[in-house]
């Protein structure tokens, strides 16, 4: 069986297509668009004519993901999409263009989908945390194995922080406001004594291309980080762009990004950060092989 799940996220629009081999997921395809719903719906509280770039967004990806077939598809909207006030019209427009509901899903459960993913593939045997950095919000997870223990979802997302904060290239005094910012909401984390922090995202799954387009490393230290923090913020995003082999958007996104997962790094009190792949959209479709229809309640 061949299952497809798109995101409709703050940044991006995401689809991914997948094998289910022996109740496990197998890859076959991912594409992306970035629209950036967040950084409008932040400024104005509404989506309005942007969602006109998205839903072109949503069916290229879609045209990509056609090429492979599948048998299923769902479709989900995070944080941009629940906070606008014209969020459940855009939704309802996006299912249409794309034959399905877009269900927009809760924090919390946007949080567990997510966990779902990332610890198919990366759980510890003792308490650990998923960081799933999006564009307007991270859903921050305490685990402990398999299991889900406490979770939190802060307003800290790399888009909004961004376009809020930071200049193309961004100043060192723009960082530190920034910095500011995002520790006042790192405050109502979830505690944890945690032995491994795992992200999850557009800037953390990037980050390791940033570093190394061949053999990209799966672990990062503090000095990759800000080794990452030192190559985007040498230039205008467009000049980065080209060296890093990104779209300048991203590169805006992820010079904010890599700062928040520098401040989760500290908050927890760890050096390593364990980069996956996995996440929301491959929760979904782990959920939709557990529950069928009800996979987004």
């Amino acid at each position: 069986m061949r299952l497809a799940a798109v995101d409709i996220g703050s940044n991006t629009v995401h689809v991914l297509i997948a094998d289910v081999v022996r109740n496990r997921l197998v890859d076959v395809a991912h594409y992306v668009e970035m629209p950036e719903l967040g950084p409008r719906v932040a400024r104005t509280g509404a989506i309005g004519t942007k969602g006109r770039f998205a839903i072109r967004a949503l069916r290229s990806v879609m045209a990509q993901a056609g090429k492979h077939g599948y048998d299923k598809l769902i479709a989900a909207a995070t944080e941009a999409v629940r906070q606008a006030s014209d969020g459940e019209a855009f939704a309802k427009q996006a299912g249409e263009a794309i034959g399905v509901p877009v269900r927009i899903i809760s924090r919390r459960r946007e949080a567990e989908l997510s966990f779902l993913g990332v610890a198919s593939r990366h759980a510890a045997r003792k308490e650990w945390v998923m960081v799933d950095l999006g564009g307007a919000s991270t859903e921050v997870v305490i685990a402990r194995g398999r299991d889900l223990v406490r979770s939190a979802t802060l307003p800290i997302g790399s888009g909004v922080l961004a376009s809020t904060f930071l200049s193309d290239p961004p100043h060192p005094d723009e960082r530190a406001r920034m910095r500011k910012a995002a520790l006042r909401e790192l405050a109502h984390a979830p505690d944890g004594d945690v032995e491994r922090l795992v992200a999850t995202g557009g800037t953390a799954s990037n980050l390791p291309f940033v570093l190394a387009r061949r053999n990209a490393p799966s672990v990062l230290t503090t000095a990759d980080l800000l080794a990452c923090e030192s190559r985007l913020d040498g230039g205008r995003a467009a000049k980065v762009a080209v060296k890093a082999g990104l779209p300048p958007n991203r590169v805006k996104a992820m010079r904010a990004g890599v700062e928040a997962l520098l401040l989760f790094l500290d908050w927890y009190g760890l050096a390593l950060l364990h980069i996956s792949h996995e996440g929301l959209r491959h929760g979904m479709l782990l959920a939709y092989l557990e529950r069928g229809e009800e996979w987004w309640l």
